[in-house]
């Protein structure tokens, strides 16, 4: 276990190193299981040089959704077993339902959330699906650029001490934020719902 940290913390000083296409290539392998998050990479970046956090989080956003596309087109083209072969059939059977609700929502919130192999699974998924393409797209740079640029205001905002955060002290960071977000949604809706279903005077 600890080898795989250490193997963790020397690649994300390797990325980060690069400067902004290290973290364009590392936002955009992570999404094929590459054990570096990303979000290590972007927040000592936009730290240290926080004039180009914003900036930083576009690069970040263009990776990873770069990298969601190839698996819509995988599930697009591979159908059900392009799914069955990676993921359990619980997950599947569950963000099949999710998508028969809303497939936007799914997708940009799965795509904030802090969820392992979650963008993965339903960028495939919406594929799978027949998630429009346009959809598929905005609703993923709504998640994921909503995510990094979160990420790279909180390093702005932290200045050198956003450095020493781990990938639990974003990702809870970020967890709590999607909690806000989930919740203020389904208040949301209930209210429109409970409006709706108000006798017309």
């Amino acid at each position: 276990m600890l080898d795989v940290l250490e193997t963790v913390e020397l690649s994300t000083a390797f990325f980060a190193s690069l400067g902004a296409p290290g973290l364009l290539l590392v936002a955009f392998l992570e999404f094929f299981l590459l054990p570096v998050p990303p979000d290590l990479v972007l927040v000592p970046l936009s730290a240290t040089n926080p004039e180009f956090a914003l900036p930083y989080a576009v690069v970040a956003t263009v990776g990873s959704v770069s990298a969601g596309l190839v698996g819509f087109l995988t599930g697009k083209k591979g159908g059900r077993r392009a799914l069955d072969s990676r993921f359990a059939g619980e997950r599947i059977h569950k963000v099949e339902r999710y998508f028969e609700r809303s497939g936007f929502v799914t997708v940009a919130f799965g795509a904030f959330a802090p969820i392992p192999e979650g963008y993965e699974l339903l960028s495939i998924g919406s594929g799978v699906f027949d998630l429009d393409l346009r959809t598929y797209l905005a609703a993923s740079v709504l998640g994921r650029g909503g995510r990094y640029t979160l990420e790279a205001i909180l390093a702005v905002y932290l200045g050198e001490a956003a450095r020493s955060l781990t990938e639990v002290d974003v990702y809870s960071i970020i967890g709590v934020a999607t909690a806000v977000v989930l919740v203020a949604y389904v208040v949301r809706n209930r209210w429109f719902s409970d409006r709706s279903a108000e006798p017309v005077q």
